[in-house]
């Protein structure tokens, strides 16, 4: 029959536990929402791209007159894709598939839950579960990095592609 402290340790160590699962699901909601801040990075520099893309056309292929303004928008261009490749591999590193830790499944887990007490059961699977936290915090930090590292780099390419837009505009008023 359990006494008053077997019961308190239960208790104690289910708490751990219950402690344990709610930071597991933390920490892989921030890794679900580093993803989806990844994909809308993705997005807005496809928009750089297309709007890119189009007025790259229009200027080189449209003009006849290769002035200043022409090789400084080329530049600039030629900077703006430099910068998009390596914000390109910045978010794909986030969104890159890792391997990140589970709790095991197997026979060895059920024999393990058959032949110990609840207690160890609970402590043993609170050690997996920290184990396997750490995992995501060590995952989640690179990404934390990656981001940062695109987030500075879109700016500078946002920058950058103002300035040619700008350019363009005032390369065509001038004629």
């Amino acid at each position: 029959m359990p006494t008053e402290d077997n019961k308190l340790d239960q208790e104690i160590y289910k708490v751990l536990y219950d402690f344990q699962l709610k930071g597991l699901e933390s920490i892989k909601a921030l890794h679900a929402k580093l993803e989806d801040k990844a994909a809308k990075y993705v997005t807005f520099i496809s928009i750089i791209i297309a709007a890119l893309t189009i007025f790259s056309k229009q200027y080189f292929f449209d003009k006849t007159e290769k002035g200043i303004f022409f090789y400084i928008v080329l530049a600039l261009i030629t900077l703006i894709f430099i910068s998009l490749c390596g914000i390109a591999r910045n978010l794909f590193q986030v969104m890159e598939v890792s391997k990140v830790g589970k709790l095991e499944n197997n026979q060895q887990m059920i024999d393990f839950f058959t032949q110990n007490e609840i207690t160890t059961i609970y402590y043993n699977l609170s050690m997996d579960l920290a184990s396997i936290i750490k995992i995501y915090e060590d995952r989640n930090a690179e990404k934390v990095e990656y981001l940062n590292k695109a987030f500075k780099e879109i700016k500078f390419c946002g920058l950058m592609f103002i300035l040619t837009v700008l350019l363009i505009v005032i390369s065509t008023l001038v004629k």
